[in-house]
């Protein structure tokens, strides 16, 4: 393991935002067959290969260990198709039959952000978007109109929620108060809908209506992508199961949110998140979440709001069908998978408040690139009035 990431982390370390301690267990009990860890798709080589929480100038991840059944085990970092960290386990040897092999990695994460200025007299237009930044997050992955059974009745949509505007802020409130009207917050416990399936159901969780968002700013032209990260939420427990997969959080709920690229009036810019679902004052109106003000979405986003960790970015890789063949390949094995998340206030000025607007939905977890499922899914988070 290169010592250099970790030293560069501790270093970063040292500032005054909210820590969070994070514990993720991993316990796969094989079943009557051996198991190689070698074989792609294997449920051994998922376990051995997991992304890890991202490091930014606003977060900082440090992996404090890595073990196998109570034992320090070597690891090295890579990157997934989209550029998220990820841990390799050099660990080789086969599952025997009737074995269990439990991995435990414990992680400290300090978040340390500050809401922006949602000004549209600030914000710049499409214009002002450097063509290269555009080149960089085109129509392609999750994305792709290939994917869309009918890609003109969208692109024509999305031209009318526009309404010929050309200030990015703006566009983006015209999206986000067509998002209030049109979309009925739902979830489902086994794969992420397409954008097509959210489209034409008008209906889908966080991430489904992340990944609808980014579509549409990425017709404009606009870079946006999803992302995905854990929720300190005190007192929320909950256990689902999908098959032979099972999951346990403890003080943690799963979300998801876009990320969009808004250009500043004159040059420049900044990367802004827009919270659909869970928002600081959102409400819930028949299935709908609304605000009372669209830059609620973005000022009051959980991101800031709950200090939401990031770990992983949806930048231009297709994890929806990687999603499938992962969860077909654990569902169709002979073991059982059974995943565990935990999550603390470790030190700084962490938000310890009782969580009040949160309906406690079931939701089980789906698998993306070489990680398991409840990483990936928002956790039921549903904005609700106060009681």
């Amino acid at each position: 393991m290169s010592l250099a990431p970790l030293l560069v982390a501790l270093l970063l370390m040292q500032g005054t935002g909210s820590v969070y301690a994070y514990n993720l267990s991993i316990t796969l009990a094989n079943g009557g067959v051996a198991m190689d860890c070698t074989e792609q798709y294997s449920p051994c080589q998922m376990l051995l290969n997991q992304n890890v929480f991202k490091n930014s100038s606003e977060q900082t991840a440090v992996m404090e260990s890595v073990t196998i059944n109570g034992v320090d085990v070597p690891w090295e970092l890579r990157a997934d198709p989209d550029g998220n960290p990820m841990v390799r386990i050099l660990y080789t040897d086969a599952i025997a039959p009737m074995q269990n092999a439990t991995l435990t990695m414990n992680f400290k994460i300090t978040i340390n952000r500050h809401p922006p200025e949602v000004d549209p007299a600030l914000s710049g237009t499409l214009a002002e978007i450097p063509q290269q930044l555009k080149e960089m997050y085109p129509l392609a992955g999750i994305w792709d109109p290939s994917g869309l059974e009918d890609p003109g009745e969208v692109f024509e949509l999305a031209e009318t929620i526009r309404a010929g505007e050309e200030n990015v802020l703006l566009i983006l409130r015209n999206l986000i108060l067509w998002f209030e009207e049109n979309m009925v917050y739902s979830y489902n416990n086994t794969t992420p809908q397409t954008v097509w399936e959210t489209y034409t159901g008008l209906t889908g969780d966080c991430d489904d209506q992340a990944n609808l968002f980014v579509l549409f700013c990425r017709i404009y032209g606009i870079p946006a992508y999803t992302a995905i990260g854990p929720i300190y939420m005190p007192g929320q427990v909950n256990s689902d199961s999908d098959h032979n997969l099972h999951f346990h959080t403890k003080d943690v709920g799963w979300h998801g949110w876009a990320m969009v690229y808004v250009p500043s009036r004159g040059g420049g810019g900044a990367w802004t998140p827009v919270d659909l679902t869970y928002f600081q004052g959102g409400t819930h109106r028949g299935g709908h979440i609304a605000s009372t003000d669209w830059r609620q979405h973005i000022r009051g986003a959980a991101f800031y709001w709950k200090d939401t960790a990031v770990f992983i970015e949806y930048v231009n890789y297709d994890h929806i069908s990687e999603y499938a063949r992962m969860r077909d390949a654990i569902i169709g094995s002979d073991c059982l998978w059974v995943e565990s998340h935990t999550m603390s206030p470790a030190g700084g000025p962490a938000h310890l408040e009782s969580v009040l607007l949160i309906a406690l939905i079931a939701s089980a977890a789906v698998l993306a690139s070489s990680l398991l499922l409840r990483r990936r899914r928002c956790n039921g988070l549903l904005n609700k009035p106060p009681l």
